[in-house]
């Protein structure tokens, strides 16, 4: 999992050791997930995942609320600093979206993602000071472990100047051990969890989609967001031109910066 926190796992360590024995056709990536968490050291025993059934999504939230026992584990005010505002389109993006899909005649030919979405629960009611969540450093994925990274190095022996360079060494780790080490890597179970589409964010909509924003700040915004990315993506190939084209395309790096 992304931390800006330091570790001490170094990047060229074996990180393709772990091979779940638990994995069964009835085991499915989020229980995967959740066990390599365990097995790793986490504890979160008054936590689970949970997906939402779409069609009883408003009266089970709606009872969940009343009791008490459904808590939102985004931290939206950490999510508008790390990206500049990028919450408040997430926002606005879901009924959006959702419009843009229900106007196309072929939903099936558009994932809006929801089908890859789990939210966190409590199972109990949870006292006051309690730790809700331990996850030991072993299992974050950490700005200095980019930074070892073959482009993290040229990234740092360069005068390069990036948009969010904490954040982009988190996302070259990412990207270069999912192409490097692929399901063989350490962090794979939690690879597997990521969203592949994250449609409901604006950055990724279309010029028809984004019509349903025409008069709004969030235009800008959006073109804005786009464009550094682009010029930091451009930015790393300068310096790195023949190896992270490789390792990632814009529309991964994109992805990457939006996780």
């Amino acid at each position: 999992m992304l931390s800006s926190s330091s570790s001490t796992r170094p990047v060229d360590e074996d990180t393709t050791k772990y091979n779940p024995l638990h994995k069964s056709a009835e085991a499915d990536k989020f229980q995967i997930f959740e066990q390599w968490l365990r097995d790793n050291g986490a504890q979160f025993p008054q936590l689970e995942l949970r997906q939402y059934d779409k069609q009883n999504d408003t009266t089970k939230n709606n009872h969940e609320d009343n009791e008490g026992l459904c808590y939102d584990t985004i931290d939206n005010e950490a999510e508008e600093k790390k990206d500049g505002g990028a919450s408040d389109m997430g926002q606005s993006a879901d009924s959006v979206a959702m419009m843009s899909l229900d106007n196309n005649n072929d939903t099936t030919a558009i994932d809006d993602g929801s089908n890859e979405m789990r939210s966190v629960h409590a199972t109990s009611p949870i006292p006051p000071q309690t730790v809700c969540v331990s996850i030991p450093k072993s299992c974050l994925i950490t700005v200095e472990m980019g930074q070892q990274t073959p482009i993290g190095k040229s990234i740092l022996h360069s005068d390069v100047e990036l948009d969010a360079p904490k954040h982009i060494f988190l996302m070259i780790y990412l990207l270069w051990d999912r192409k490097v080490n692929g399901s063989k890597s350490f962090f794979a179970p939690y690879y597997d969890i990521l969203p592949q589409t994250l449609r409901n964010m604006p950055i990724f909509w279309n010029a028809e989609e984004l019509q349903y924003l025409e008069g709004s700040h969030l235009l800008t915004q959006i073109n804005d967001r786009s464009d550094a990315i682009r010029e930091d993506y451009e930015r790393i190939c300068s310096i790195s031109p023949h190896h992270f084209p490789t390792i990632a395309s814009l529309d991964d790096f994109r992805w990457a910066r939006m996780i």
